[in-house]
């Protein structure tokens, strides 16, 4: 059985929080309490990505199924530095894509665009990519949001 959440999110400093009440509401069921942690954190990073670095509108889409937890987070700007940088112990900012790498088991971006996917790492995951996966041939099958939010 499968469980999707599409959802707009508003461009303000609420739309990480309204994000993650919202999975919380629709997968609270389906997942277990880490593996819900893990998906609100992943979202929450790209979600305030979105909104500090983006354009125009966001949208979310997640999907659980019995073969795992795909998503990705949309708005409408025109791309990003996609690698993941070093931090120092000093910095307080910029680790919100080395979040998404440690806990998901892929994520990727389609070129040129801010449209970022991930795979939610499971209990068997196998070994991922070490750098983010780049391209339409990449991203997870059914998540049907390649085109913008309006």
């Amino acid at each position: 059985m499968s469980v999707e959440l599409r959802l707009p999110l508003p461009r303000d400093d609420c739309a990480a929080g309204i994000a993650r009440k919202a999975l919380h509401l629709r997968f609270a069921d389906e997942l277990g309490r880490e593996r819900a942690g893990d998906l609100a954190l992943v979202v929450s990073e790209l979600v305030t990505n979105a909104v500090a670095h983006g354009q125009g509108a966001i949208s979310m889409t997640v999907r659980v199924d019995g073969e795992g937890v795909f998503g990705e987070v949309v708005d409408e700007g025109g791309g990003f530095e996609r690698e993941v940088r070093e931090r120092g112990p000093d910095d307080v900012s910029g680790r919100g894509l080395q979040i998404v790498d440690a806990l998901t088991s892929r994520w990727g971006v389609h070129e040129g665009t801010t449209h970022v996917w991930f795979e939610l790492a499971g209990p068997e995951a196998p070994a991922k990519p070490t750098e983010p996966q780049l391209g339409d041939a990449e991203r997870p099958a059914g998540l049907d949001a390649a085109r913008r939010p309006r």
